[in-house]
C-alpha cells in the first residue's frame, strides 16, 4: 500500500524563544515544517479518516507562540512529542524549526533544527 504524505510548509510566528535576554524581550519570527507520513490513502473523501491539518496548526500554532523555549531544539522536539502522541496513525513525522533571524555574527540564509521519528517497524 502506498503511504500518504502530509506536510505543512513555512507556518511563521511570532514568538519569544531563544538563549539571550534580548530574544525573551523582543521575540523574532519562528518558521517550522512539519511533515507526517501515513501508511495509506484514505479510503473515503472523510476527514476521519487522515489527519486534521488545521489541528496539526494549532497545535504548532500553541506550542511556539504560547511556551518560550531557549533552545530551538527543545521547541522542536516538544512540537514532535506532541504530534506523534496526539496522532498515533504516523508512520514518520519531521519537525523542523527554522530561526531566520538568529542572532549570528554574519550573513546567513537560515538556522534550522530537524527531528525525526519513524515507527519501529520502518527503516
Amino acid at each position: 500500500m502506498n503511504p500518504t504524505r502530509l506536510v505543512l510548509r513555512g507556518l511563521s510566528f511570532h514568538a519569544h524563544h531563544g538563549y539571550r535576554p534580548e530574544e525573551a524581550v523582543l521575540g523574532g519570527r519562528f518558521v517550522v515544517d512539519v511533515e507526517m507520513q501515513l501508511g495509506w490513502v484514505p479510503q473515503a473523501d472523510d476527514l476521519a479518516h487522515t489527519v486534521d491539518y488545521a489541528q496539526v496548526y494549532e497545535a504548532v500554532r500553541e506550542e511556539v507562540t504560547q511556551r518560550r523555549y531557549r533552545l530551538i531544539e527543545t521547541l522542536a522536539e516538544r512540537i514532535a512529542e506532541r504530534l506523534w502522541q496526539n496522532y498515533p496513525q504516523l508512520e514518520a513525522l519531521t519537525v523542523r524549526v527554522h530561526k531566520p533571524q538568529a542572532p549570528l555574527p554574519g550573513l546567513f540564509e537560515d538556522v534550522y533544527v530537524e527531528i525525526v521519528r519513524r515507527c519501529p517497524a520502518l527503516p
